[in-house]
């Protein structure tokens, strides 16, 4: 799959249609979170970025191995039986729980056997019991160009790193990521890592962005400089992150190559930061 083109819909205009993804993805976790045993990392509830469909898919779950999944643009959850889809719901004008109840009849299991995830999410009127929205199908297209090109962009940074985890989303904060463990045999909470993903926009930038976490957190005195638009953030969280406005300011062409660079470097710095 190649490259998508991004920068169609201003940045700052996607939060919406983000926040109602975010509600929507908690519908794809739901099978893993309920049907899956729980693994210590939660990693049960996580979904990834299914290139062949072009969808949010969770984990496969059942003798058959069905996976629900989300399709951006359209706002359709659906179930999938290996690479076919299997049924579908358009989710505007229904609820969560109207999700929820399709899903758990598809897998043909009491309703109440599908759960969601237990975390704090972003207020939205989705998960006060509202219903999904037929608007904002422009801004859910770009955020699936988003996806599509961070899954593939993060699944190549990794790609030769031993310890690098597999790129997969988190429900709770609705990103893409992958940890290289630096550190083998050491308490989790002791032991150096680096994060590198993607979030659509969060509490910290209302756009989406790219970032490289190094664990434990640096001092921030003296940082080193970032390349490709790259800068370092350091309220809440130390990393350093590419914003979607910084890459879609490089030339159309460029912008791969430009994200791979910045990632790459930030990587490199954070290995650096982390051997001192």
């Amino acid at each position: 799959m190649t490259w998508r083109r991004i920068g169609s819909v201003l940045t700052n205009t996607l939060t919406e249609a983000r926040l109602e993804l975010h509600w929507g993805t908690q519908l794809v976790s739901a099978t893993g979170t309920s049907l899956l045993a729980p693994e210590p990392d939660f990693s049960h509830t996580n979904a990834a970025w299914d290139k062949g469909l072009d969808l949010l898919a969770g984990r496969s779950v059942g003798a058959k191995a069905l996976r629900a999944g989300l399709v951006f643009e359209a706002l359709e959850l659906v179930l999938l039986d290996s690479q076919r889809e299997r049924a579908s719901l358009r989710l505007a004008g229904h609820t969560l729980d109207d999700g929820r109840r399709w899903l758990a009849h598809q897998l043909e299991v009491a309703s109440d056997a599908i759960a969601f995830p237990t975390h704090d999410l972003p207020s939205h009127a989705v998960g006060e019991g509202g219903l999904f929205s037929e608007a904002h199908a422009e801004e859910r297209r770009e955020l699936a160009a988003w996806f599509a090109n961070a899954a593939r962009l993060l699944e190549a940074l990794v790609a030769d790193e031993a310890t690098a985890s597999a790129v997969r989303c988190w429900p709770h904060h609705f990103d893409l990521a992958s940890l290289i463990a630096l550190d083998r045999g050491v308490v989790a909470e002791d032991a150096r890592s680096i994060g590198v993903g993607f979030s659509p926009g969060d509490s910290s930038y209302g756009e989406p962005y790219f970032y490289v976490t190094p664990w434990p957190y640096p001092e921030t005195d003296h940082l080193p400089s970032l390349e490709e638009g790259a800068r370092w953030h350091i309220e809440g969280w130390t990393g350093a992150v590419l914003t979607a406005d910084a890459l879609v300011s490089v030339r159309d062409a460029d912008r791969e190559r430009s994200a791979m660079r910045a990632l790459r470097h930030a990587i490199e710095v954070s290995r650096t930061l982390l051997a001192e």
